[in-house]
């Protein structure tokens, strides 16, 4: 491949008199251009090892690359590999169990014949020998007798009509013309004389007289035309099929057969067709044709022509003034209106030009003087008013001149603006003068009022409509439409006032700037000072004293009052205001009381507190706002991207009643379903999310119900080895937690710093963090009690710790096979909780609704299990949270 370089600006060039130069790209860059000015960076997940290179390459499996620019890609851990492409560490996942990677970089491969490997990760595969067929097997399988096969870790029997020679791993049918009538088959037997096995995997062979031989498949009878031997006796083949050397073979689609026994099939005639086995021939739709014999489908009538009759053989051209853009049509469109087609048979419909419109489907004319039209127009316009057209064909219209004026549409001439008013440029009707001045007839602007008066009227016109200043004002020039300004601050004005400091304001009251009157201070306060401007300037009383009037001027005035509930008492300050997160409930209390656990307050002032949502709770009390509930929050608006009008839920909603176009999960993980009552289709969304559209969730496109999910989300389950919410970041002493990269544990922990139980192998009792990089420390993440205590639905999250059942007996071990022996083991039951413990579980809820248990007893060959006695959860009856 020619390598590529970069051409240096124009003139650059000591050793070559002035000519230009090139210079390859560097490793990690390229130029995918003659002539370029410039290399390019690789993209993340792309590298480029070479100089001069119009391209990069793509990070090959097993290899990643977050940067831009780079030379090679970084490997993936042996026991791991990545897409092609990949860009981040993150993406290299654990081979699969039947596969490994035996190096770093390297791709996951199967394992080879002769091994396999049951653990993901893995670098290497395990010694096998009884695989002596498969590549990438996760299980060593069993060597069984001839006669049966490996089922798990036993070897069981091949059911009668089938058979397994030595070494085989599933059971084969007898073959045609063979059966077996035992269990255990090693081989199967010929059908004996007089008889025939016309199946494979029968357990006994069928009579027929015609057969004088061992291992026949077929009796040997002759049939007539359109009849086959079935059961020893010739039966005719049924409608829709033919008799062919002895086989009933279905009619080939484009034919049909209508009556049974049929030695060949009809076509199917012109108009018609039909499918494979069709015992009729079906008549082609509106909007199709056929025109030959014996055919499986019709054709659509092409764009330009339309079928309207069922059966038809040939389509009819659109008519002039009618189109139709699309096959398979059962009628044209008209043109509408604006456009016009001239011949038939048309896809489309032409436009009429600006200026014109349309008065048929076939005809543009031009538009009226006073109207206007653009292009495709079915009607001229009228020109608005302030605006007219003289001419016709006109495409615009042009603005009533200044002075003038249009008051109707579709004018064609302008008038003259009458006295009293005044006409700017493109005036509809004559504008009254404005406010502070007069104007004579024809005026496009009017004459101001004379100082020391002003107008607030609009088609004045005379001067005698000019006002004298208001009480609280004061004019001091000419043209004014209010007065020149309000009375100064601290002062007064009565009506006619001349200068803005008329009237000083006496003490117990204030004035702002423009009062026409001193303002009495509000009860419970007081001024002893004259010239006071605002409200602030009025001192309030002591806390817990008042005034019994208004206009106090002396703090003496002030007297005792009690506090009332919301307020408690400082013995210096007087009546204090409760803070959020607190209240009280009694006069004159000496303190607030904090909020308890599961509630909060988000106002000061509070006589008592709000309780928290029922499925959340509170890190502690004195909680002062509703964000401060930890639990699920989820909102839904009526329009798309969070727009329209949007709702927050705190809990499940069996029954959505309003149409909801997007959503996001604020806090938590909720289950969205498209039918009430958490039915239909559904999908989970977690506040790790980002908003949605509803038509972009999966195979959702309604949102009928939803369900919060608090189990490991809100609280942990078992030791927490499951949780994955994000509710807690800091320790249970408060100290704040660092982030999981940071720690040893980084390469099993989530990303992030919030409280997790990652180490799979050496699980802690509870989640807990990192405080430092060497230290731990537990947090107070609260247990589950639904799942625990109780069970939910089918009872298949259970996980609590019961381990006897309703008959009083000990729960036998899953990972055991005594006293009963069963395949309910770990780790394909893991799923429902199953392993070397003795808890009930139910890894069976397609036959069972609730938590049961073997029987760990010597009689329990009787009876081999029961169900456990635990409740079912229930509102009324359990929380959702232990702390």
């Amino acid at each position: 491949a020619q390598k590529l370089s970069l051409k240096l600006s124009s003139g650059i060039n000591a050793e070559y008199g002035g000519s230009d130069q090139c210079f390859d790209c560097e490793a990690g860059q390229y130029s995918p251009v003659e002539g370029g000015t410039s290399c390019d960076k690789c993209l993340p997940g792309h590298h480029q090892d070479q100089t001069g290179s119009a391209g990069c390459k793509v990070c090959p499996k097993g290899t990643y690359q977050g940067l831009e620019g780079q030379a090679q890609c970084d490997q993936c851990p042996a026991g791991t590999s990545s897409p092609e492409q990949s860009t981040t560490a993150d993406s290299c996942i654990d081979c699969e169990a039947g596969t490994y990677s035996s190096s770093a970089g390297s791709e996951c491969l199967k394992c080879p014949i002769g091994e396999y490997q049951d653990v993901a990760g893995s670098t290497s595969c395990k010694p096998c020998p009884s695989n002596t067929d498969t590549e990438g097997a996760k299980e060593c399988k069993l060597s069984c007798p001839e006669g049966q096969v490996p089922e798990g870790e036993v070897c069981k029997s091949c059911n009668a009509g089938s058979y397994a020679a030595l070494g085989d791993t599933v059971c084969s049918k007898c073959a045609k013309g063979s059966y077996s009538n035992i269990d255990g088959a090693g081989t199967c037997n010929p059908c004996p004389v007089k008889t025939y096995g016309p199946e494979e995997g029968l357990t006994e062979c069928k009579p027929c007289d015609g057969n004088d031989a061992e291992g026949q498949s077929e009796c040997k009878i002759v049939c007539p035309a359109g009849e086959i031997v079935q059961d020893g006796a010739c039966v005719p083949c049924p409608a829709g099929e033919y008799e062919n050397e002895g086989e009933c073979v279905a009619c080939a689609a484009g034919t049909f057969s209508s009556q049974a026994g049929s030695s060949s099939c009809d076509l199917c005639s012109t108009g018609h067709f039909s499918s494979e086995g069709a015992v009729s021939c079906e008549v082609c739709p509106a909007g199709q044709y056929q025109d030959k014999e014996g055919q499986a489908l019709c054709e659509d009538c092409a764009a330009g022509y339309y079928g309207d009759q069922a059966a038809a053989t040939t389509c009819t051209k659109c008519s002039a003034g009618f189109y139709n853009p699309n096959q398979g049509q059962t009628s044209c469109t008209e043109c509408p209106a604006g456009t016009i087609t001239d011949n038939e048979g048309q896809l489309a419909c032409q436009e009429c030009d600006a200026g014109s419109y349309s008065i048929s489907s076939s005809k543009c004319e031009f538009c009226a003087p006073g109207h206007f039209s653009d292009d495709m127009a079915a009607v001229c316009d009228p020109c608005d008013v302030g605006s007219y057209a003289p001419n016709a064909g006109s495409i615009g219209c042009s603005p009533a001149e200044a002075g003038s004026y249009v008051d109707e549409k579709g004018a064609s001439e302008t008038k003259v603006c009458p006295a009293g008013s005044y006409c700017p440029e493109g005036s509809s009707v004559p504008i009254d003068c404005k406010a502070g001045n007069y104007c004579p007839e024809g005026s496009p602007a009017g004459a101001p009022c004379p100082a020391g008066t002003y107008n607030p009227n609009t088609g004045a016109a005379v001067i005698a409509e000019c006002l004298a200043c208001d009480a609280g004002s004061y004019c001091s020039s000419e043209g004014q439409s209010a007065p020149t300004g309000l009375c100064s601050a601290g002062y007064y004005c009565v009506e006619g006032s001349t200068s803005p400091q008329q009237n000083l304001s006496p003490a117990g009251h204030y004035a702002p700037a423009g009062s026409s009157a001193p303002t009495p201070c509000p009860k419970s306060t007081y001024n002893p000072l004259a010239g006071s401007v605002s409200v602030s300037d009025c001192t309030p009383c002591p806390e817990g004293k008042e005034t019994s009037t208004e206009a106090a001027t002396s703090a003496d005035q002030c007297k005792d009052i009690n506090c009332v509930p919301g307020y408690y008492r400082d013995p210096a300050k007087g009546c204090q205001i409760c803070p959020k997160g607190q209240f009280s409930n009694v006069e004159n209390a000496v303190a607030c009381r904090k909020c308890p656990k599961g509630q909060y307050n988000s106002q000061e002032g509070a006589v008592q507190c709000m309780q928290c949502p029922v499925t959340s709770y509170t890190w502690s009390v004195g909680t002062d706002s509703l964000d401060g509930c930890i639990g699920p929050v989820i909102e839904v608006c009526t329009g798309e991207d969070m727009t329209g009008n949007c709702y927050r839920y705190y809990d499940n909603n069996p029954a959505v009643n309003t149409t909801i176009k997007s959503v996001q999960v604020i806090r938590g993980e909720f289950e969205l379903f498209d039918q009430p009552n958490y039915k239909g289709f559904h999908t989970k969304l977690a506040d790790r999310h980002v908003a949605h559209n509803v038509e972009e969730i999966g195979r959702l496109n309604h949102i009928g119900s939803f369900k919060v999910i608090l189990n490991d989300v809100f609280c942990y389950l078992d030791q927490g080895w499951k949780f994955r919410g994000s509710v807690r970041k800091t320790s249970k002493s408060g100290k704040a937690c660092i982030d999981w990269s940071k720690t040893p544990l980084k390469r099993k922990a989530a990303p992030g710093n919030s409280c997790q139980n990652p180490d799979g192998t050496r699980l802690a009792p509870k989640p807990f963090c990192y405080i430092s990089e060497t230290e731990t420390e537990e947090c107070d993440v609260p247990a589950c009690i639904w799942d625990m205590d109780c069970y939910t639905d089918n009872g298949v999250q259970y996980r609590g710790h019961k381990g006897v059942n309703l008959e009083d007996d000990s729960c036998q071990d899953w990972n055991k096979d005594f006293p009963i022996i069963h395949g309910y083991h770990s780790p394909e039951y893991s799923w429902a909780g199953v392993g070397s413990h003795t808890y009930c579980r139910n890894p069976s809820p397609e036959s069972e609704n609730r938590p049961w248990c073997f029987r760990d007893n010597w009689w329990a060959i009787i009876t081999t299990w029961a169900y456990c006695d635990i409740p079912k959860c229930s509102r009324d009856a359990f929380d959702f949270y232990r702390f």
